[in-house]
């Protein structure tokens, strides 16, 4: 008897606990790791958008690069080159991400809390609508993102979702009434008044692309200024997650660089072989070469193989063509086929001869099309630069050196490698005040204001090469003073505006298909291009719009 007591006893306190258990919510069958909709962080939402609208527009810049020939497009054939499946990224990036992710903010915001968030997030999946449309014409928005409804979505006609896309900029800018510092913004840090000039522009762009050059004219409170300029900023980490810019990721590794730069705009930024003069009779320098080449390019040889470079005399101060004018040749089957082959016959005679294979002073890439393997040219071939890469700004002479007893020749010692230049602290271009200006001269243009319209080319001018210059300092151990003087900036510049000043509103083409001169709007469109450079996806857009530049590489394959 006296041992049931104890059994009940201890018991007892299993009782008391399974009473509680009565109390205790045991019904709470929310999976914390499959939330719903209505259970999301906006700040998580707003994030992965932002990062869904950069690989969207970094992908446009890819291809529209290729295709203005500011970058280099591997592979002879577009078809191939381009198939299906070359927009998947963008379509999946609005259609499966970004959108799903707007409607659930746009859920969480009965109090209007989010406002700022919605905004923001509305005027990034306008631009990706609009440069759907750019590139591929009818897409789906009316059926879109309902699979209950319509499992197999048909396409809307793209005129109207562009309208769509313009009404969904008017509602952006209505949310975005006041500034947002607890989000993170990646690209204006919570200012509205910022966000409101992006979407002012994007709507500026859309005039331009529907032919409204009025409202392109008239358009106001638009990206002015550097620091109104819509870009991603890259950081340096390396590993986990790897957050430099892909082409520093790509070229500046331990095996060398991995991309190859356009031919066609390294030619186009390096002005008029033999064209040298003397600043202050100390420092020699290649007369109208564009300003930017050293910060968008990184050299790591002096000479292309087939080509040549300047070669400096200190025994009478004096320049010559080198190996030319030493008796060498700078031929090497290895690493540069093609200097050893005999031009394609589609490309003899005209301009493209004489940069299809290589370029002066180093300048080491490949033409349009160009499909051959790949040399061990790594440490040889030309590099991204400070910008937009985050690279090395490239503080190389523009010649070698031969001492007064010629018994030393100085060649240079230039290399990419792991951490080098700004390491990979560079920005992913989408639209800069540059690009405003290069749109209204085009306006002027086309309402026959050649005057305004050139006034307005070299504002573009002037924005684009300062913004780049400011690149410089990002890499700390860059030697500063090869930067371009104020002279060498204003004397090209100058040449640019006295050429297309002087220069026809139209010419005609030869029998190579090549202008016989060029007209306004090559010039124009040659500029556009090369301050669009990291940034090209409205290259595209402007050669379906103009026609313009006729003077692009032509491809490799005839």
């Amino acid at each position: 008897m006296k041992r049931f007591k104890y059994i009940i006893i201890a018991f007892l306190p299993v009782l008391a606990f399974l009473q509680g258990c009565e109390t205790t919510e045991l019904e709470n069958l929310d999976d914390p790791n499959n939330l719903g909709p209505d259970q999301a962080d906006p700040a998580l939402l707003f994030n992965s958008i932002q990062t869904n609208y950069r690989d969207a527009v970094t992908t446009f810049n890819d291809i529209g690069g290729d295709l203005g020939r500011i970058e280099y497009m591997f592979g002879r054939v577009y078809r191939e080159n381009y198939t299906g499946s070359a927009l998947n990224g963008p379509w999946a990036d609005l259609y499966s991400d970004m959108m799903p992710d707007i409607t659930t903010i746009e859920n969480l915001n009965a109090d209007g809390s989010l406002n700022f968030v919605l905004g923001a997030s509305k005027a990034m999946q306008a631009h990706i609508m609009m440069l759907l449309i750019d590139y591929m014409g009818d897409i789906v928005w009316t059926e879109a993102n309902n699979p209950a409804e319509f499992p197999n979505p048909t396409l809307d006609d793209d005129e109207a979702v562009y309208q769509a896309a313009l009404s969904l900029l008017d509602e952006a800018k209505g949310l975005l009434t006041q500034d947002n510092s607890i989000v993170l913004d990646m690209y204006y840090d919570g200012s509205a008044e910022k966000w409101v000039r992006f979407i002012n522009t994007l709507k500026m762009r859309a005039s331009l692309t529907l032919g409204d050059y009025q409202a392109v004219i008239n358009a106001s409170d638009v990206i002015e200024a550097d620091g109104d300029n819509m870009v991603f900023e890259y950081g340096t980490n390396q590993l986990e997650p790897d957050n430099r810019h892909p082409d520093y990721s790509t070229d500046y590794t331990a095996s060398g660089a991995n991309e190859y730069r356009s031919n066609w705009l390294m030619n186009l930024m390096l002005g008029n072989e033999g064209d040298v003069l003397k600043e202050d009779d100390t420092i020699p320098v290649t007369r109208f070469d564009d300003p930017r080449r050293r910060y968008y390019f990184y050299r790591q040889k002096e000479v292309t193989p087939g080509n040549s470079t300047y070669l400096f005399f200190e025994g009478n101060g004096q320049f010559f063509i080198y190996p030319d004018d030493l008796g060498g040749s700078s031929v090497d089957a290895q690493t540069l086929i093609c200097s050893t082959q005999e031009t394609p016959a589609h490309i003899q005679f005209t301009p493209d001869e004489a940069y299809w294979c290589s370029n002066f002073l180093g300048y080491w890439g490949r033409t349009h099309g160009n499909a051959e393997g790949i040399p061990p040219d790594n440490f040889t071939r030309t590099a991204s630069g400070v910008y937009p890469a985050g690279g090395r700004f490239d503080d190389n002479l523009d010649w070698v050196v031969l001492s007064a007893d010629q018994s030393e020749l100085t060649l240079y010692e230039a290399g990419v490698g792991i951490g080098l230049g700004a390491g990979g602290a560079g920005i992913e271009p989408i639209i800069l005040s540059s690009f405003i200006e290069f749109w209204r001269a085009e306006a002027y243009f086309k309402l026959g204001n050649n005057s305004m319209a050139a006034e307005h080319m070299m504002e573009g001018l002037k924005e684009s090469i300062n913004y780049v210059a400011s690149f410089g300092p990002r890499d700390g151990s860059a030697n500063l003073s090869f930067a371009p003087s104020e002279k060498h900036i204003e004397d090209f510049i100058n040449s640019k505006m006295d050429e297309f000043t002087n220069a026809s509103n139209s010419t005609s083409l030869g029998s190579d298909g090549w202008p016989t001169t060029k007209d306004k709007m090559d010039i124009m469109g040659e500029q556009f291009f090369v301050a669009m450079y990291g940034a090209g996806a409205d290259a595209y857009n402007f050669i379906r719009r103009t026609g313009y530049p006729r003077t692009l590489a032509r491809s490799i394959e005839p």
